[in-house]
């Protein structure tokens, strides 16, 4: 039996074409088409950690609040991490960051762009002059008396030369803001070793460096009068930084701070 063949025995893969990549620590279970790369490394229920799932093309991919991700075919990085993180679940939102922090610091690396060009939204929207780049999920799958299963979805636009006219002024690609191609394979690489670094801070109980990194590379981090939108309120203050897990600190003009682990910047008003 081939390898292939052994592989999706073991893993509970579906029948349609895909191979296997080595990028230590990483497995890499490369796709032409997948609906959702999260939805597929869901179903591979023995997998291992680090085992990850990445397609040329995704026909349902979605980000946060389950918003549509345009994942037109070949033009962008479609992947899917399986992490099983040894930390208090306090933490957890910690792993958002730090995707983030990944993405952040993989585009600086492969690209010519001033580091003033880069911005992350809280909690993981990385940016390029005010545009969205790259978004990422988190989902857990984990069960009471198992350990953790998180799978840390992320998408980037690299290669896309348009976008649908509803996106067309709020997302933007590394080639669209540099005139550049990229090879989505070595630029999956470069984002994998990014993430399996930070991981490891965080696992080594070293969020701070997470924390810090995040917020010299956000510009939300400090001083910016926002609107967070939940379900069926809004917040409105200023941002102030960080708390040790994660959490969006939000002074209010009361005076009051209030620590926010879930919520969507809605509105940004300039200064």
């Amino acid at each position: 039996m081939s390898q292939t063949n052994s592989e999706a025995d073991l893993f509970r893969l579906p029948p349609s074409a895909f191979r296997v990549e080595l990028h230590p620590p990483f497995t890499i279970y490369q796709y032409e088409t997948l609906g959702s790369t999260n939805d597929q490394l869901k179903q591979m229920a023995d997998a291992p950690e680090f085992a990850c799932v990445s397609a040329d093309e995704q026909t349902t991919g979605r980000g946060r609040r389950d918003r549509t991700w345009h994942s037109a075919p070949g033009e962008g990085l479609y992947l899917s991490v399986l992490l099983r993180p040894e930390i208090r679940a306090d933490k957890f939102p910690l792993l958002s960051l730090t995707a983030a922090v990944a993405v952040a610091e993989t585009v600086l690396q492969q690209t010519r762009n001033s580091r003033s060009q880069i911005d992350i939204k809280w909690p993981n929207d990385v940016l390029i002059n005010g545009r969205k780049l790259s978004g990422i999920l988190i989902e857990s799958t984990t069960t009471p008396h198992e350990p953790p299963r998180v799978i840390v979805g992320i998408g980037v636009n690299l290669n896309h030369q348009s976008f649908p006219l509803e996106l067309s002024e709020i997302a933007t690609s590394l080639r669209i803001e540099s005139g550049e191609q990229f090879n989505i394979a070595t630029f999956r690489n470069c984002l994998l070793t990014n993430l399996a670094l930070w991981y490891e801070e965080l696992r080594s109980n070293r969020a701070h460096k997470i924390l810090t990194h995040w917020q010299e590379l956000s510009t939300y981090a400090q001083g910016k009068q926002v609107i967070v939108q939940f379900d069926h309120e809004e917040i409105q203050g200023e941002t102030c930084g960080l708390s040790e897990n994660g959490a969006l600190q939000l002074k209010t003009e009361t005076g009051t701070v209030h620590p926010l682990l879930i919520g969507e910047i809605k509105h940004l008003r300039q200064q």
